[in-house]
């Protein structure tokens, strides 16, 4: 007997860090089972062109700019999901940047910032968000946080980066 576990229809789904890579791919997984599919980065050019393919393919998408380490633009990334598809029931935390490898004694505080403050501060920025919505409808949801390997162990050159992810 065959099962569908992901059942969708009527979910609103956001991704950040969709405008390409593994944002891309959970958006599409994501609105293959039925959700309404947010994508959200900072590059709104790519993610329009990846909001037009989902939607030539059957799917509900939508695009919002989005830059994580912005509180301004996640509340207003937030308010136009809410107006536009309705609040967010499901959120994959994929937005995060690395800086260039440098060693420890070469890292800059505002290469530094710049990874921690995107990486680690947004991610709780938008959860939070998220958790907001959430709370406010009534529904609950679920917070899908997205990690890296580097969050088990450090790779060289990558100072804020494992520290951002660990």
């Amino acid at each position: 007997m065959s099962r569908d576990y992901f059942q969708l229809q009527g979910k609103v789904a956001l991704v950040t860090g969709a405008s390409s890579g593994l944002g891309v791919h959970f958006a599409k997984v994501l609105a293959a089972e039925g959700a309404t599919v947010v994508l959200a980065a900072r590059r709104k050019e790519k993610l329009d062109a990846n909001v037009k393919a989902l939607e030539e393919s059957g799917a509900k998408a939508m695009a919002v700019s989005l830059d994580v380490p912005s509180p301004d633009s996640v509340d207003s990334a937030f308010a136009a999901i809410k107006a536009q598809v309705g609040p967010v029931d499901i959120l994959v935390n994929n937005a995060g940047v690395a800086s260039d490898p440098l060693s420890f004694v070469d890292t800059q505080e505002d290469d530094w910032n710049w990874v921690v403050d995107t990486n680690l501060t947004g991610a709780w920025r938008v959860a939070r968000g998220a958790t907001l919505q959430m709370k406010e409808a009534g529904n609950g949801g679920v917070i899908i946080n997205i990690a890296s390997i580097y969050g088990l162990r450090t790779g060289g050159m990558k100072v804020a980066y494992n520290a951002s992810k660990a």
